[in-house]
């Protein structure tokens, strides 16, 4: 098994309802991938460095995972046909940070 740090970025627009469908629909993925969500925190709505497909705003939920090396692609390859995801970044670590991390406070 393999430990990633995961941060998703989704649409502005989307209800809170919506929002904690997309996120339980993901972490139901990995776990039928043989993975294991191993702690979550959200961000919440935060402003974009740039514009990314009109959004200047966007919900972000950050997440340590573990899970098979080969389980990864296939996460990935579900996430680019997501209409909801604006982007996403998987990042392989040896071991997880601290949490919680800094950006689980509010914005000053």
């Amino acid at each position: 098994m393999s430990s990633y740090e995961h941060v998703l970025i989704y649409k502005q627009d989307l209800s809170s309802t919506q929002l904690d469908t997309e996120i339980n629909s993901h972490k139901d993925l990995i776990k039928e991938l043989g993975g294991d969500v191993v702690y979550e925190e959200s961000w919440g709505l935060r402003n974009l460095a740039y514009m990314i497909d009109d959004s200047k705003k966007a919900f972000y939920q950050f997440m340590h995972i573990n899970m098979p090396g080969d389980a990864n692609d296939k996460i990935t390859a579900k996430l680019n046909l997501n209409q909801n995801v604006i982007r996403h970044i998987s990042i392989k670590v040896k071991e997880f940070e601290k949490t919680p991390t800094p950006l689980s406070k509010e914005p000053e």
